[in-house]
């Protein structure tokens, strides 16, 4: 039993918050409410108007999900309370929850009948139900009717599997994944799983991951209803489609169960309050335990995969990405301490070295050769190099490294020699990403000699196996100078008398010796021509049909080298069958050629990044004898300007479109690049619109991309919505999601063309819907559009300005307005400006705030605002007087004794010659002038007209 103290103490809480909440003051209201109810045993009643209380601050400070919880809370203690269904119906309604909301105002009204509040929301919320009734019964007859046709044995195949490819869109829709759940559809899909149809087993295993698509409580159901080892099952088969999307239905399960979204949510609220100058606490990412139960089942699964001969290439290759991908501090389950502890990384360096026995005669002998299957995703880089420093600390790289050591040593250890081929196929892996592990290992003793033993055997299988070892020991530009130079006689001669599979990976390392000097013209680390003829064969492997996926793909980083050099990027983009041959191989090919095809398009439209020289430094190191870098004569801005027009024509953006597919933030770095060159073209931009473009670039500015690459894609962005109508290139809700990169352009760290272009394509949303603008306040647009209206750039201050008059047409940017700042003065003072277009923005937004009283009343506080508005009426630009013209008239209506004083002086006069114009382009301004006069005759400060 509570103490008297007690409840006294809870009751004097609760009056405390009461009279802070009458004065305004939320933040201690809510300081009080919740000390209240932190007393002990509390009566429930007393609980419950605490609770509402404190859901009606949470209500001022726009934290709706607060207010459904304490609501939630109430109503849990008295069912069906006015205040506590009132108040959620209002947060519901705000998050766009609309069924929910429409059901707290139905058992409103059935509580209390006459409640007059809850009528407009009613009144608003009706006719949405009613439309979602609608389409639900039309979903509903459309899942059945596609279900029918899917389990009818007797239904033609290709019938059945088009039914399945709608029920894959129909999950898509939130209505529709209910709607499958609700009619036992998941058991359905589970039956399809059963046949022996791989068309089949996949479209149910896509079907179902698009049920678990942000949604946990569907997630749950799938994996009780299929269970973790049948998931596992099916991504262990021999089929690269249907392991791909089981992979991606494994994945769903992990975010959504693992509850990663909502944290998400609070990394990105921690993000922005920490922009702001904000101290907060990191998010911790935490689960229950039936989460990390399910997780840790998960993990242990994946991991027996890298090891098991069950599993396919395939399936080792998605458990890897998986393992790879979850390992993530920010975008995953931060399994890296645990993979670390575990035999992971010598799984991971198993998967490279799976060995099979290959046989085979040539000259009446037979020979033995060991096979070594290569792991295509470079999950050893993903792991070691990460933006997101998953191996964050010494400790983690040290075990890495050590357990890499252990691993390596036991090959090179005994007497096997099909240990040492193991071992350098494991070291080319490691030099294609933690290049400073593979180093450590190429530093023990006899390795490279046992690389170019191999190399100069006859064994071609060896030879293929130590060319890819030396070509990836040259990664980086600057280690190419070791052991690659060491190679070169190596290099040529297999190129010369070798097999295509190796004499296609000496090309690669004869072409990165070519591309020592970069895009400097005046440095030529190889003789006239040999660049030119290295290109020429490239070119040759990645033209040719018939050659392998592996030929066109290493055929293609080699150009990534050679196209550095001016010269053979022009004969590159004038070989239009090479082009389309990239173009082609790229939507065809694994994912290691997807990087080197990327590096490729950004040579060929010079949208590397490059260093900004100071003329000065250039003649200090002239003055110094110091080599200065030249740049070609075919990389001036008329070349490469029709080297974009020639690739986008080729069709480069449905490559690009394919390569966005990577989950690598670098490869996705060098398609926004790409984008960013294309874009620049405003004659080009409807060709990225048209191939995909637009919702490619959404996704690279908000997700896996590098900040320099988020703010690229962001600038496209950008200048698409400029020129396109937006409501085409961004249907749906995917114009919503362009709001959030528009606005990372808003920042001094931009450049200024960045931010005027981000402002011109904001004004083009602002002008369509209030969502949107709802959406850039939500963002905290606001601000920073302010910021650029006090700039002294012109061009920025009037895109600023011209974005903010469309943004006062919502009524919380007119309630900011209204409050107590020097905003409107502003806005007042720069209908004033010498810049016409900045009067004419400023004048509009003006004439749409003095709807307010409070803005009017505030407007007649700035000093020189009768001398302002006069100047607006007598202006030259109809558009101008009009809008002048529109603020007086808002002015006169306020009352009497604010029309004296607007009508004083000169105002009267000018009015009155106004109303007598002829010129029937400015009919406008005659009527709306004649309308202020009208009030003034009402108001009895002038005679009517005879």
């Amino acid at each position: 039993m509570p103490t008297i103290t007690e409840v006294a103490d809870a009751n004097a809480l609760k009056e405390e918050g009461n009279k802070f909440f009458k004065e305004g003051k939320i933040a201690e209201a809510l300081d009080a409410y919740t000390r209240a109810l932190g007393v002990i045993d509390i009566k429930d009643g007393e609980k419950a108007v605490i609770l509402k209380n404190r859901a009606a601050c949470y209500l001022k400070e726009e934290d709706y999900q607060a207010v459904i919880n304490d609501c939630t809370a109430a109503l849990e203690v008295t069912p069906n309370d006015p205040k506590a269904l009132y108040r959620r119906c209002q947060a519901y309604e705000q998050l766009e929850k609309v069924e929910e909301a429409y059901k707290d105002a139905a058992a409103l009204i059935k509580a209390d009948p006459k409640n007059t509040a809850v009528q407009p929301i009613l009144k608003r919320l009706n006719p949405i139900i009613q439309e979602k009734v609608k389409q639900q019964n039309s979903t509903s007859a459309k899942v059945k009717q596609m279900f029918e046709l899917v389990t009818n044995s007797k239904t033609d195949k290709e019938q059945r599997l088009q039914a399945c490819n709608n029920l894959i869109v129909l999950a898509r829709e939130e209505a529709g994944a209910k709607v499958i759940c609700e009619m036992s559809g998941i058991d359905n899909l589970l039956k399809l799983l059963q046949e022996k149809d791989v068309e089949f087993n996949q479209a149910a295993i896509r079907c179902l991951s698009c049920l678990t698509m942000d949604s946990q409580e569907r997630s749950y159901l799938v994996q009780e209803k299929m269970g973790l080892q049948k998931m596992l099952a099916f991504m262990s088969v021999k089929d690269e489609g249907l392991c791909t999307s089981t992979a991606l239905l494994v994945q769903n399960l992990i975010t959504n169960i693992s509850g990663l979204p909502e944290y998400r949510k609070q990394l990105q609220h921690y993000k922005d309050e920490r922009k702001q100058g904000n101290p907060c606490r990191y998010p911790k990412f935490e689960m229950d335990e039936r989460q990390t139960e399910f997780i840790d089942s998960v993990f242990k699964g994946l991991v027996k995969m890298l090891k098991s001969n069950k599993v396919s290439g395939f399936g080792r290759d998605s458990a890897m990405e998986l393992i790879i991908k979850n390992m993530l501090r920010t975008d995953g389950v931060q399994w890296t301490r645990k993979f670390l502890d575990t035999d992971g990384v010598e799984g991971l360096l198993y998967q490279h070295t799976i060995v099979f026995t290959v046989v085979f005669s040539h000259s009446g002998w037979v020979y033995s050769l060991v096979l070594t299957i290569v792991f295509r995703n470079r999950p050893l880089a993903n792991l070691y190099y990460r933006d997101t420093n998953d191996l964050g600390s010494d400790k983690e790289r040290d075990m890495f490294r050590d357990q890499c050591s252990a691993f390596f040593k036991d090959l090179f250890g005994d007497s096997l020699f099909e240990s040492k081929v193991e071992a350098i196929k494991c070291i080319s892996s490691l030099l294609q990403g933690p290049y400073e592990v593979g180093n450590i290992i190429l530093g023990f003793d006899g390795v490279t000699q046992i690389m170019l033993t191999l190399a100069n055997s006859d064994n071609p299988m060896h030879q293929q196996v130590a060319v890819e070892a030396i070509v990836h020991s040259a990664s980086k530009k600057d280690k190419c100078a070791g052991l690659l130079n060491d190679a070169v006689p190596v290099l040529k001669k297999l190129y010369q008398e070798s097999t295509d599979a190796v004499k296609v990976r000496a090309l690669v390392g004869l072409c990165k010796l070519g591309s020592f000097g970069g895009s400097d013209a005046s440095h030529r680390p190889m003789q006239d021509g040999s660049t030119l003829a290295l290109a020429k064969a490239c070119r040759k492997f990645l033209n040719d049909p018939n050659k392998s996926v592996d030929l066109r793909r290493w055929g293609t980083e080699g150009l990534a080298y050679l196209t550095l050099d001016a010269e053979v990027k022009e004969e590159l983009i004038n070989d239009t069958a090479a082009l389309k041959s990239l173009i082609d191989v790229v939507a065809k090919a694994d994912k290691n050629i997807l990087y080197p095809a990327a590096s490729v398009f950004v040579n060929l439209t010079n949208s590397y990044e490059k260093p900004d020289i100071q003329p000065e430094m250039i003649e200090l190191a002239k003055y110094s004898k110091q080599h200065v870098p030249e740049e070609h004569q075919k990389d001036k801005p008329e070349f490469v300007k029709q080297r974009v027009h020639n690739l986008a024509k080729a069709g480069v953006v449905s490559a690009l479109v394919a390569i966005a597919s990577t989950d690598s933030p670098n490869t996705r770095e060098q398609i926004s690049r790409v984008y960013n060159a294309i874009t620049v073209e405003e004659d080009l931009r409807g060709i990225v619109v048209q191939q995909g473009g637009a919702k490619s670039l959404v996704d690279l500015a908000t997700k896996n991309n590098t900040d320099a690459g988020k703010i690229l894609a962001s600038w496209s962005l950008a200048r698409i919505t400029i020129t396109a109508n937006p409501e085409t290139t961004f249907p749906g809700q995917r114009i919503f999601e362009v709001v959030r990169p528009l606005i990372s352009l808003l920042h001094p760290d931009r450049m200024a063309l960045q931010n005027f272009e981000a402002l011109m394509a904001l004004t083009n949303l602002t002008s369509l819907n209030d969502s949107l603008r709802k959406r850039i306040v939500a963002e905290n647009g606001l601000p920073a559009i302010e910021h650029y209206m006090t700039e002294d750039h012109e061009m920025l201050k009037r895109a600023a300005t011209e974005c903010m008059c469309n943004m006062v047409m919502n009524e919380e940017v007119v309630k900011i307005y209204e409050g107590e700042s020097d905003r409107l003065k502003l806005m007042v003072l720069y209908c004033g400006d010498e810049d016409e277009l900045v009067v004419r923005a400023a004048a509009g937004a003006l004439a749409m705030l003095s709807h307010s009283e409070k803005i009017c009343k505030k407007i007649m506080e700035v000093g020189p605002w009768q001398e302002i508005l006069l100047s607006t009426l007598v202006s030259e630009k109809v558009e101008i007087q009009h809008r002048g013209c529109f603020v007086v008239r808002n002015l006169l209506s306020v009352s009497k004794e604010v029309a004296e004083k607007v009508i004083e002086g000169q105002m009267l006069e000018v009015l009155m010659a106004l109303s007598i114009l002829e010129d029937p382009q400015k009919e406008v301004v005659r009527k709306c002038a004649s309308s202020c006069l009208d009030i003034c005759v009402e108001h009895g400060l002038i005679k009517p007209k005879e």
